[in-house]
């Protein structure tokens, strides 16, 4: 039997540079609330918001109380820093009737990567609200924190089989969707799935965004999955596929799985999620606020693709987004994607994996015949070479097959392949951000530093010699 359940609220704050957070209601600042599939509630807030709206005991800064409706007896967290480094000290608490009904309870982390983690604890009993609490000093060092408390999904999967019976038993992805390169599970780092409820019958598709940074989205989608796995004790990430701003698409839910992702509305719905932040406001330094044209016109080839697959109308009615399902109090996805729905609908109709290949964004400048191309994960591919989606052209990147077949193939990103010496750039070489902006050497972003033409974790030159957070300028040249 199925067990299904929605979300109750979602009280959030200002985001800073980097989340995992699903789709929200209004603009980014405003309390709100929000429905969805599964019973909890969500806040996130920035250091901004801990600084003004939290409240100093000692050593350590406490939450307002977030209410919980439907119980709570475990919190967890998504933790943001500005740069790699340890979890800091976190504490939750259960509150009956508004008040504190247990000890504070330390939470553990479950999973950690450079500057983002996950960390969850069982609060010793059930109440109807709960408090998180955060050392003080965290403040100089945090981007963004993400924290919900819940009665956790019992450990078995959707049709009640123990869940170490059915981890990772999905099918393969299908091969009608190879042409798009999708970056599957296992190339991404995905845990198995413990999802168990089938939903073959697709009939319709919801477009959302994930409220989060953009610049990594392979690290951003494991994050997304641990909190949605060890905090809510879920199945799986929510949305079948996501796609970030760099033209690529990432395979998250199984396809033949029912999705969790629109609140009373999954059953024969795909869910689509750009990893970014597409809200008119709000969205300050978690890159990008309107999605890529890459993005934009890989996300309609998805749709056209999977429309055609099983038999959707490709129309308004069967393809639109998260806020625009019935009984959703939710702007997802955001005005500046929601504005550009009925482009992705056009461009399904008449874009497939036959007619046409992804537009990579363009490059600054021409490049001499047989030049090198760089990828946005750091590997140098050779004339001819392709990652998974793009082949290198005289310096340019273009579809694959755009100047003839394949010299290799190197699907990562990050080793590159057909170069005839893996030779180091050159001393005082200045990197390319994902966003666009050129940096100098010993150039900072928001997490990383540009040390002699490669990027690397702040620090690992030297002190910046500039920060520039947006990733859309540069500096220091």
């Amino acid at each position: 039997m199925t067990r299904t359940t929605r979300i109750l609220g979602f009280a959030v704050a200002t985001l800073a540079v980097s989340g995992f957070a699903g789709c929200v209601d209004g603009q980014l600042g405003l309390s709100r609330t929000e429905m969805l599939d599964h019973a909890h509630v969500e806040m996130t807030v920035s250091t901004e918001d801990l600084t003004a709206g939290w409240t100093r005991d000692g050593e350590w800064l406490v939450s307002p109380v977030l209410e919980t409706p439907d119980g709570a007896s475990r919190a967890g967290a998504l933790v943001g820093l500005a740069s790699p480094g340890d979890l800091p000290g976190l504490e939750a608490r259960v509150l009956v009737d508004g008040a504190p009904a247990g000890d504070w309870k330390a939470l553990g982390g479950t999973w950690s990567e450079e500057d983002q983690h996950v960390a969850v604890a069982e609060l010793g009993g059930t109440g109807d609200g709960a408090q998180l609490r955060i050392r003080a000093e965290a403040v100089e060092i945090l981007r963004v924190l993400q924290w919900t408390a819940v009665i956790p999904e019992p450990d078995a999967g959707d049709d009640g089989v123990p869940l170490e019976e059915v981890a990772g038993a999905s099918a393969a992805l299908r091969s009608e969707l190879g042409g798009l390169g999708i970056v599957t599970r296992s190339s991404w780092g995905a845990r198995a799935t413990r999802c168990t409820a089938r939903d073959t019958r697709k009939t319709r598709l919801a477009i959302h965004h994930t409220v989060s940074g953009a610049s990594d989205p392979a690290r951003q989608l494991r994050g997304i999955q641990r909190y949605h796995m060890d905090t809510n004790g879920w199945c799986d990430v929510g949305y079948h596929f996501l796609i970030g701003q760099d033209g690529r698409v990432y395979e998250g839910r199984p396809l033949e799985l029912l999705g969790s992702h629109v609140g009373g509305e999954n059953t024969g719905n795909i869910g689509i999620s750009y990893i970014g932040c597409f809200h008119t406001s709000g969205c300050s330094g978690l890159g990008p606020t309107t999605p890529t044209s890459a993005s934009a016109e890989i996300g309609g080839r998805l749709v056209g693709t999977l429309a055609r697959l099983y038999g959707v109308t490709i129309d308004g009615t069967r393809i639109k987004g998260h806020g625009q399902h019935p009984g959703q109090s939710t702007s997802c996805p955001g005005a500046n994607l929601r504005s550009r729905v009925a482009d992705i609908v056009s461009t399904a109709r008449s874009r497939t994996l036959a007619s046409s290949s992804p537009s990579p964004a363009p490059a600054p400048a021409p490049a001499p015949s047989g030049a090198s191309c760089t990828h946005s994960y750091g590997g140098r591919y050779g004339n001819t070479a392709c990652s998974a989606s793009y082949q290198c052209c005289s310096g340019r990147w273009g579809a694959r097959g755009s100047c003839g077949s394949c010299a290799c193939v190197e699907t990562t990103g990050e080793r590159g392949c057909g170069m005839t010496a893996p030779a180091p750039a050159p001393t005082g070489a200045s990197c390319t951000h994902t966003y666009g902006g050129r940096y100098a050497s010993n150039a900072c972003s928001a997490s990383y530093q540009c040390c002699d033409g490669r990027w690397s974790s702040r620090g690992a030159c030297g002190a910046c010699a500039c920060v520039e957070t947006t990733g859309e300028r540069g500096c220091g040249l």
